[in-house]
């Protein structure tokens, strides 16, 4: 079974996925992001997915896995990372193999595992600079994650900083241009990856 995930891509680097997935760019669009009110800048978790930490133990955040409703997904064989760009055309750029979710009972080991690393992992210089005034609200909103005993939650910025295992992490060199059927549950897209017409980027590429 296969599914396509949405997830954001970096405003700033929207070409270069090793510097796109490191810093706290700021999404275009944001539905479930942590919002600071200056500039109405936001952040999406997956930002950090590549961090050394989470790749050595192969663990990641990924936005659909976090709605109670859905929760917890079934295993997927694959799972394909998506983000949409300002020219409104998708990009796949990763894709997770073997992924399972994260149980609420897994958290307190996880956390104790995460919280030495927080500041390593999200609230860098570079972090801080571009929240600035804001990032006191980011460090809250974080720090309250961090503390969530729920993987997946229906409130805002309540479920736990990570929610997915995996067993192999292929980052594509040249991310895929593609378009999206309308059928989705949640931002996991089904039937997703058809020829793009996605000529900002291409042009952007060439």
């Amino acid at each position: 079974m296969l599914r396509y995930a949405r997830t954001y891509g970096s405003e700033n680097y929207p070409q270069n996925m090793d510097e796109a997935w490191q810093y706290t760019t700021g999404p275009i669009q944001d539905t479930f992001g942590v919002p600071v009110p200056e500039l109405n800048k936001t952040f999406g978790l997956e930002e950090f997915n590549f961090n050394p930490f989470f790749l050595k133990e192969k663990i990641a955040y990924v936005p659909c896995y976090a709605t109670a409703k859905y929760y917890p997904r079934p295993h997927l064989k694959e799972l394909k990372l998506i983000f949409k760009t300002a020219g409104r055309c998708h990009l796949h750029y990763a894709t997770l193999y073997d992924v399972t979710s994260i149980v609420d009972a897994e958290i307190p080991v996880l956390r104790n595992q995460i919280q030495p690393l927080m500041n390593e992992i999200y609230f860098k210089p570079e972090t801080q600079a571009f929240f600035g005034d804001d990032f006191e609200n980011y460090r809250k909103i974080l720090d309250r994650m961090k503390d969530s005993n729920v993987i997946a939650s229906n409130h805002d910025h309540t479920p736990f900083l990570v929610n997915v295992r995996y067993k192999e992490l292929e980052i594509l060199k040249t991310p895929i241009p593609c378009e999206l059927n309308p059928k989705n549950v949640n931002q996991w897209k089904i039937e997703a990856e058809i020829p793009g017409n996605c000529s900002i980027i291409n042009s952007k590429q060439s």
